[in-house]
């Protein structure tokens, strides 16, 4: 397959997935003299609105920069890069859980381990290249396979341990996906280049 024609689906989802999940955001039904109370209300579901969709922006921006490692695609990687467009697009779901009821356990830990599981699949993904070298483009280097490997480690580890806060303090848990979000999103400037457009 032609790796152009998965880059292009794989954008499709991704823009499909960000939209659904302002359907977690409801407008509320009540009279205009409750409104006030209402809007502060169903903060908590904007909130994981707007943190959801930079999370899911930043793992667009990042599988773009995934497949310019990418020389060549086999069934392996096409398959691999599907399993991970799955996990994408179940994001709306905990993103509901989480926005309907707010700062609870279950489903932060349901959020929680959808991130995990996608993080461990571009994980996968680049152990995969790394040992199949006749798969990468001229960019995959030591240098960026030690770089890339790191990360995923790192970010997995505070995914899992925020997930094992969920139990205890939740709200906890969710401030460590928000902060996760913003370090992702500046290391993804800060890679890119400012100022002009390495990707």
């Amino acid at each position: 397959m032609n790796k152009s024609r998965l880059e292009a689906f794989s954008d499709g989802v991704f823009a499909i997935v960000i939209t659904l999940l302002i359907l977690n955001v409801k407008v509320p039904e009540t009279n205009y003299n409750d409104l006030g109370k209402a809007l502060i209300d169903i903060l908590p579901a904007i909130g994981i609105y707007v943190m959801s969709f930079l999370l899911v922006g930043m793992y667009w921006v990042f599988h773009h920069y995934s497949f310019t490692l990418i020389g060549q695609l086999d069934g392996v990687l096409l398959w691999m890069n599907i399993l991970f467009l799955l996990f994408m697009s179940f994001m709306p779901f905990p993103a509901m859980l989480m926005g309907k009821y707010p700062f609870t356990t279950l489903p932060v830990i349901i959020y929680g381990s959808n991130l995990v599981l996608a993080n461990a699949t571009g994980f996968i993904m680049l152990i995969y290249l790394q040992r199949n070298k006749n798969l990468t483009s001229a960019l995959f280097t030591e240098k960026i396979f030690t770089k890339q490997f790191k990360t995923y480690l790192s970010v997995n580890v505070i995914y899992l341990a925020a997930i094992f806060t969920g139990f205890l303090w939740p709200a906890i848990s969710c401030i460590i996906f928000a902060v996760m979000a913003f370090i992702l999103i500046i290391r993804s400037v800060i890679q890119s280049g400012v100022g002009t457009c390495k990707m």
